[in-house]
Formats: structure tokens, C-alpha cells, sequence
């Protein structure tokens, strides 16, 4: 079966190396693997499936060197890592946050003009808008209750309060994630990397200490555009594998060499 959706989609199969052939079924595995939840949660989930499948066809037939320069490289340092097996968390940031275009679209906005093309939008234009908005973020709980979790982010003081979906942390303790809103249900979008509130000062300061990479008005926007770029960094600091380099906040724009 997903060797006839490829061909529907003029994908030439003959092309593609035996790496590649697994990878679409291993995703088509994927993309019908049952979602539990409630149903702004699996709205959300079944359309990140839908983006997940327009941007590995675009990755896999090379439509953008950019964009399948990006993908390889963090698929060999971090896709086969067990604290990124959620398979949401290094492919939101590649599909939602790269931006590689010659107006720096991302694969997103390439996802929602081919929709609009094939006049099938309308289903996907919540998600797209939201997930358009979305970053990862440093938020650090501040009470809990059964069902939901009060967080601050760091350096913006923003509160918010998130769907309870992991059950045992610490009292204080901070989370790297993306925050999605579906239907006024905010939801952390894949396994957060957390550390304990000890280390808060520590994250605060090697985050300042890089923020120059990014130009803005002032230090809150300087850290939002640091969050919304710098994915690949933040995989580099938390991923287990001592050997890998830690890479730069602006490390994206070797991609779009």
C-alpha cells in the first residue's frame, strides 16, 4: 500500500536507495499507529502525520538540497538517539522552524500552499496557523494539579497552564518543549528534555551567553527568535551520545549553503 500512495504521488520507487524504501514504510507504519487521547490531541497528531508525509517526500526526491542537507544531517546525530524517539521532536523543529526557502519558507508553508493547491486546506489551516506559531520554549513548573501544569517561561515570565500528559517530575523542575494550543488545550508537543530547578541560573546564563547571535529589540525577543532557530543546538546539549558536537545556534544556516 505505500508503495502504491508513493507512485500516486510520482514518486519514481526506482530511485530511491533501500535506506529510503525503509524509512517510508517504517513511516507508513507510523502514520497508522493508533493515537490515544483526547481529540485535540489526535487532531494535532494525524495532521503533523500529514505534514511528516508531504515533507519526507520532499526531502527523499531532493526538491530542496537545503531542506534534505538539514534532514540527513540531524537524522545521523540524533533521530537513532533514544531520548529523541518520540518522532516529533528533531521533525517539528526541521519541518516547522528550518527555514530554507528563498523567502524563508519553511516546509509548513510549502505543506499549506500545496494544500491550498489541491483545495484540501481547509481540514489542516487550524493546525497550520498553530503549529506556525509554535517554538520550543524553557518553562519551569510552577504548581501542578491532577490535570494540568502551571509553567513560567524563562526570560519571557509568560504563564501558562498545559495538559497534564507525563506524570512524575520534581517540584520546579524545567522543561525544554513546544507548546501547541488545539482548541484552547495547550499540549506539550513530544517528550520534554528536563532538568532540575538547581540548574535554572546555569540555563538562564549559557542561554545569554548566546543570544548574540540573534538580533532584536530586546533580550525577550532575542530569546524568542534564539528558541524558534536554534533546534539543533538544544538537540546538541541534551542528546546522550558524549560524542557528538555540540553546534552552534546559528548551525541551520550551514544547511542553506
Amino acid at each position: 500500500d505505500w508503495l502504491k500512495t508513493l507512485k500516486k504521488m510520482k514518486v519514481d520507487t526506482s530511485r530511491l536507495s533501500l535506506k529510503e524504501l525503509s524509512a517510508f514504510r517504517d513511516f507508513d507504519l507510523y502514520l497508522n499507529k493508533p493515537i490515544n487521547g483526547p481529540v485535540q490531541f489526535q487532531y494535532l497528531l494525524k495532521s503533523f502525520r500529514a505534514l511528516t508525509s508531504f515533507a519526507l517526500t520532499a526531502i527523499f526526491t531532493r526538491s530542496s538540497d537545503s531542506l534534505s542537507r538539514c534532514w540527513e544531517e540531524l537524522d545521523r546525530l540524533f533521530m537513532n538517539e533514544t531520548i529523541f524517539d518520540d518522532d516529533v521532536f528533531v521533525q517539528s523543529w526541521i519541518f516547522c522552524d528550518f527555514p530554507y526557502g528563498p523567502e524563508n519558507q519553511t516546509a509548513l508553508d510549502y505543506f499549506e500552499i500545496f494544500l491550498k493547491e489541491s483545495g484540501l486546506v481547509e481540514n489542516y489551516q487550524y493546525f497550520i496557523d498553530q503549529m506556525r506559531k509554535s517554538r520550543l520554549g524553557l518553562y519551569q513548573e510552577i504548581i501542578s494539579s491532577k490535570k494540568t501544569i502551571k509553567f513560567q517561561e524563562l526570560f519571557t515570565g509568560n504563564i501558562v497552564n498545559i495538559d497534564r500528559s507525563i506524570e512524575n517530575y520534581e517540584k520546579g523542575e524545567i522543561f525544554l518543549t513546544r507548546l501547541i494550543e488545539i482548541e484552547g488545550e495547550i499540549y506539550m508537543f513530544g517528550d520534554p528534555k528536563c532538568w532540575p530547578k538547581e540548574y535554572k541560573l546555569n540555563l538562564e546564563n549559557m542561554v545569554k551567553a548566546k543570544l548574540f547571535y540573534f538580533d532584536a529589540a530586546n533580550i525577550e525577543k532575542q530569546y524568542e527568535r534564539f528558541m524558534k532557530f536554534a533546534g539543533p543546538y538544544w538537540m546538541s546539549c541534551v542528546v546522550q551520545d558524549q560524542n557528538c558536537p555540540i553546534l552552534e545556534p546559528d548551525h541551520y544556516l550551514k544547511y542553506r549553503i
